[in-house]
């Protein structure tokens, strides 16, 4: 074969491999958004970035996420089919803290102090005492853990989801009004190469169909979990 034609396959080859590892996105929130650090949390995971898995034509997943308020935590549920077949996980965002003496945190270059938030993630506990002149470096992390229901289960809540509109809603709603530190929902599905994202508030009262079908796409998948793991707006 011609050296011309070998380099025009591999190039082809690796043009074809990045395709298929980035997906087409639909819709997603315009940023700033929530989406965006949701997504590095993930991508820190064992969960990857949804947007950015290399996956088959056959894959779903659905990742539906809550909280993000001062007030709460923040989780998700997430249902998964590849190669036919289903699982299903609870990620938890956990708040991480590094105590270390003030001097180090004042002379630290940003790649040492990128190191001290690497290691507050790998230890992920809490400062309970804080010592005289000391800092304290925090980080997030996400625990992801592996649920155990039947694949029947998981897959009639992935078709009640669906019907409840998990596809269908809009990036984001615009609202009139501000609405800061409220319970929060992101969520992302995959449907092979095809991606989709939304971002919108808990609304006890819904202003539009998406208010309410997020509201029900929340409560149906969360009927997976534990009453002690659930995160409730």
């Amino acid at each position: 074969m011609p050296r011309r034609l070998r380099s025009a396959l591999a190039l082809a080859v690796l043009v074809s491999e990045d395709a298929v590892a980035q997906a087409r996105v639909l819709s997603a929130p315009p940023e700033p958004s929530l989406l965006n650090i949701t997504r590095q949390w993930s991508r820190a995971s064992i969960l990857g970035d949804l947007r950015e898995l290399r996956v088959g034509s056959g894959y779903l997943e659905l990742r539906v996420w809550g909280g993000y308020a001062l007030t709460t935590g923040t989780q998700g549920v997430i249902l998964r089919r590849d190669d036919g077949r289903w699982s299903a996980f609870l990620a938890r965002v956990m708040r991480c803290e590094l105590q270390i003496s003030k001097s180090v945190g004042d002379t630290a270059s940003r790649a040492t102090m990128q190191r001290y938030v690497s290691e507050a993630r790998l230890q992920c506990g809490t400062v309970t005492d804080l010592g005289p002149g000391a800092r304290v470096i925090t980080a997030e992390t996400l625990v992801v853990a592996h649920l155990s229901p039947p694949d029947s289960a998981i897959e009639n809540v992935w078709t009640a989801a669906v019907r409840a509109g998990a596809f269908q809603l809009p990036g984001r709603v615009d609202r009139n009004r501000a609405t800061d530190d409220v319970f929060m929902y992101v969520v992302e599905a995959r449907n092979g190469g095809d991606y989709r994202a939304s971002m919108l508030e808990h609304l006890e009262r819904p202003e539009t169909a998406a208010d309410q079908q997020i509201k029900d796409v929340y409560a149906i998948v969360n009927r997976l979990l534990a009453p002690e793991q659930l995160l409730k707006p």
